[in-house]
């Protein structure tokens, strides 16, 4: 297959689950310290960070940076379409206060950053399990990690409309 056309059916496919997800699988908002992602680029890569309330969550910038924004700058800096979130297997948002403490203690923190090394999964990883050379780098590794330290089931689309 082509390679334009293999792209071109990847972000088809990656569109049709946003929605999907949307009209079907949401929740109504996440819970301190619940893991977030995104689609960037209708789902040619991610981007994540720890939600820390008030509408504010705590991501790496692709800078470097461990900064705190609000929801709409980190869902519209990327363009997303539908923001994750960890949830338990009955669908209700998860989290943990030392996952949003720690995030909250990295705020202002700055270093290289890395598609492959010290990305935004990287960071997340460091505050759910507390190992700081984490080699989770991927948002499948981080999913394994929400998995077992958060015991993450799910991941539901936020309804960004009942916040």
């Amino acid at each position: 297959m082509n390679p334009l056309a293999l792209l071109g059916n990847i972000l088809v496919g990656n569109l049709a689950k946003s929605l999907t997800d949307n009209l079907f699988y949401k929740t109504n908002g996440p819970v301190r310290g619940s893991i977030l992602y995104c689609d960037l680029a209708f789902g040619a890569a991610e981007h994540s960070g720890i939600y820390v309330g008030n509408n504010q969550v705590v991501h790496k910038n692709g800078q470097g940076a461990v900064e705190l924004v609000s929801i709409n700058q980190f869902k519209n800096t990327i363009s997303a379409i539908t923001i994750y979130i960890s949830c338990n297997s009955n669908g209700e948002p998860i989290g943990d206060e030392h996952v949003a403490n720690d995030a909250e203690m990295m705020i202002g923190t700055n270093s290289t950053y890395s598609l492959l090394s010290n990305n935004c999964h990287q960071f997340c990883s460091y505050c759910i399990t507390g190992n700081f050379t984490s080699n989770t780098f991927s948002l499948r590794q981080l999913k394994k990690d929400a998995k077992l330290f958060l015991d993450t089931s799910q991941w539901r689309a936020w309804n960004l409309t009942k916040r």
